[in-house]
């Protein structure tokens, strides 16, 4: 019975929608194969098998998952990327990888419904700007030697890239949704 639990909490590697519906069958497969079988021949066939379809299983589901749910991945799997890029110092491609993610962001409020309004795309552009502004007047005035001392340098670089980084991505989000909002209203107009 010990490997029969084994093997159910080994199920947990498969995706959720194929676990709640064949998790009990497979369990029950690999129970009958085991008293069949014997343990090790039972566990070597239920590994194989696992090996082969979990991955099949996830690519599956992944193909039948709506645009909004790959592009919500796709934003995880950027701004992971991004912040990578920027800490092993990969600066021109974490930014370009930053500007990929505020297009996949502006395009999941898109998806959402959310429709860019006359006061909003600018607010997102000023506050990128005054984020910017704020840390360049932090890490450029002159502080005093003991104050300078007093914080780690590799803690005020992390901190420093990641709100430089994330300035840059609001002022893009709001250059995408301000652009978006003149086409749409250049559409209206050609189609009076």
């Amino acid at each position: 019975m010990r490997g029969v639990r084994a093997y159910r909490a080994l199920t947990c590697v498969y995706p959720p929608k194929f676990r709640r519906e064949y998790r009990e069958p497979m369990v029950q497969l690999f129970a009958d194969r085991a008293r069949r079988d014997g343990g090790r021949r039972a566990w070597s066939g239920a590994v194989r098998d696992l090996a082969v379809s979990a991955p099949y299983e996830y690519w599956e589901s992944w193909m039948n998952g709506s645009p909004q749910t790959k592009l919500i991945a796709a934003a995880v799997v950027t701004a992971a990327a991004a912040i990578v890029f920027l800490v092993v110092g990969g600066a021109i491609l974490g930014l370009l990888l930053l500007l990929l993610l505020a297009w996949e962001l502006y395009s999941i409020l898109r998806m959402r419904g959310h429709r860019v309004s006359e006061q909003r795309w600018w607010k997102w552009a000023a506050s990128g700007v005054a984020l910017f502004a704020t840390l360049f007047i932090v890490f450029a005035m002159p502080w005093p030697e003991d104050w300078r001392s007093a914080v780690d340098g590799e803690i005020a670089w992390m901190v420093g890239m990641l709100g430089f980084s994330l300035s840059i991505v609001l002022v893009a989000v709001g250059l995408f949704m301000g652009v978006a909002q003149w086409a749409a209203r250049r559409g209206r107009r050609a189609a009076v």
